[in-house]
């Protein structure tokens, strides 16, 4: 774990141009803020699963045709993995929609059971958002009733500026339902949403 830690922060680092980090909970500290960095938060949605974190992350991982009704297919590419060939940071999920087009989603934190956090390929994507940044980071707790307590950041831009007051709810509104879904799809309660 502390290497896949370094690893990650590490990465994130020379891409952004940051300090390495190099103990591992100092790198699990700065990891949100660092692969954030410029991105508004816009939304915090709050959820509780009956399964536990080592069996829902996976599940809202590689699932999600079962929770998002327009999504046909997930696909994975682990060629860029940090452990190539598995899942890990680097590893791209890519979600078809009915009509063809693809979603590519680089992975950017996986700590399973605790973290998960992906973005959105603009260029690799045959779909298009109306964002320019788009980072979604998972935090998955274990609940003491064995189940999990999950909370979801999301953090966008608008593509274009001023247009935020009309992209804001439409996105909300996506994620809002998407979640409402996982939660009816594998058990548990939605407990709401806002703005931070």
């Amino acid at each position: 774990m502390r290497s896949i830690l370094c690893h990650v922060a590490l990465s994130a680092a020379i891409t952004l141009g940051l300090p390495a980090i190099t103990n591992a909970q100092d790198a699990m500290r700065r990891l949100d803020a660092t692969i954030v960095e410029g991105v508004s938060l816009r939304r915090t949605v709050r959820m509780s699963f009956n399964d536990a974190p080592a069996e829902l992350l996976p599940q809202l991982l590689t699932r999600v045709d079962l929770y998002d009704p327009n999504i046909v297919e997930v696909r994975f590419d682990h060629s860029q993995s940090e452990t190539p060939g598995q899942f890990g940071v680097g590893s791209r999920r890519i979600c078809v929609f009915g009509d063809g087009r693809e979603l590519v989603e680089p992975i950017v934190v996986y700590d399973p059971p605790h973290s998960l956090g992906y973005t959105v390929d603009a260029e690799a994507s045959t779909m298009s958002l109306p964002v320019s940044d788009i980072i979604l980071i998972y935090d998955f707790q274990a609940a003491e009733s064995g189940g999990t307590d999950l909370t979801v950041k999301a953090y966008f831009d608008p593509r274009i500026a001023g247009t935020g007051p009309v992209i804001e709810p439409v996105l909300t509104g996506t994620l809002r339902r998407t979640f409402q879904t996982a939660v009816d799809v594998f058990g548990g309660t939605y407990r709401g949403d806002e703005k931070p």
